[in-house]
This record gives structure tokens, C-alpha cells and sequence, in this order.
């Protein structure tokens, strides 16, 4: 009776262990992907949709096949996308825009695609500087942009 007990004591404190040391094991994996991603030269579409789907609906965990997946079902990247394909600042746009369901200007209200929905989110200054829809978008550019539209959605978004 005594051995249970202890067995029992030695597992409760195991977990107890790991629910502790879940929330920094996490955050290491988040540092991780960011820190792929900043070194990343070009980012591909799959790792825009794992960043945007873990931002907006979440787990953080996602895989990028997963995300990537949930965007093409929601309609928001073409169904022949693949994981390997660069993601242009206008799809990215696009994209971003659905996901974060903002609005954009009269054209884009008229014709949602990626042309407007790029013009959209550089007149709300979410895209600075020199750029354009085909643009291919580097890991650095992409964390920048993100965090330009998570810190308008955290505002009054």
C-alpha cells in the first residue's frame, strides 16, 4: 500500500512538473519560429498561413501543412496552393486582410482580391515603403507587417 502511494505522490508531482515547465517549453518554440522566420529570405505561402491562422484563431502550434489547409478551405488561398510557393505581398495582403475580417476601400469592396486588398492595407499603413503586389515578402518584412496588423486589431480594430 505504502509503494502506491508513493507511486501515486511521484506521478501528481510529474505532472505538476510539466504543466509548470509548458508555458516556457512554448515560448522557446514560438522563439524558435521566429527566429526561422526572421532568416527566412522569402516567405512562403504556408508559413504566412501557420503565422496569421496561429495569430488569429489559434493553437499556436499549428503546423504549416494544417494552416495552410485551413486557409484553402476558407476560400482565402487558391486550392491548388502548395507549401513550397513564395507568397507576393499582394496574396499576403489578401490573406491578411480576410483573416483579421478588415475592411478595405470602395474597390475592394467591389472586387476583393489581392490588388485591393494590397492598396488597402499601405493606405492604412500595415505595408510601408517602397513595394508592390508581386513583391516576394522577406521573413523580416512579414514580422513587420503582422505586427503592424496585430496592433491595430489589439487597438479599436
Amino acid at each position: 500500500m505504502r509503494n502506491k502511494k508513493c507511486s501515486v505522490n511521484i506521478l501528481l508531482l510529474g505532472i505538476l512538473g510539466l504543466l509548470l515547465l509548458a508555458p516556457a517549453l512554448l515560448s522557446a518554440q514560438t522563439a524558435a519560429e521566429l527566429e526561422r522566420i526572421l532568416e527566412t529570405p522569402y516567405v512562403t505561402k504556408s508559413q504566412a498561413a501557420q503565422f496569421i491562422v496561429a495569430s488569429t484563431f489559434g493553437p499556436a502550434d499549428i503546423s504549416e501543412d494544417a494552416a495552410l489547409q485551413f486557409v484553402i478551405t476558407r476560400g482565402w488561398l487558391p486550392r491548388k496552393t502548395t507549401t513550397d510557393v513564395l507568397i507576393s505581398m499582394g496574396t499576403l495582403s489578401y490573406l491578411t486582410m480576410k483573416a483579421f475580417d478588415l475592411r478595405g476601400g470602395l474597390m475592394y469592396s467591389i472586387v476583393p482580391g489581392p490588388r485591393y486588398a494590397f492598396r488597402a492595407m499601405v493606405n492604412r499603413s500595415f505595408i510601408e515603403g517602397a513595394s508592390d503586389p508581386a513583391m516576394k515578402v522577406s521573413g523580416e518584412r512579414f514580422l513587420i507587417i503582422l505586427g503592424n496588423v496585430l496592433d491595430a486589431a489589439g487597438g479599436d480594430e
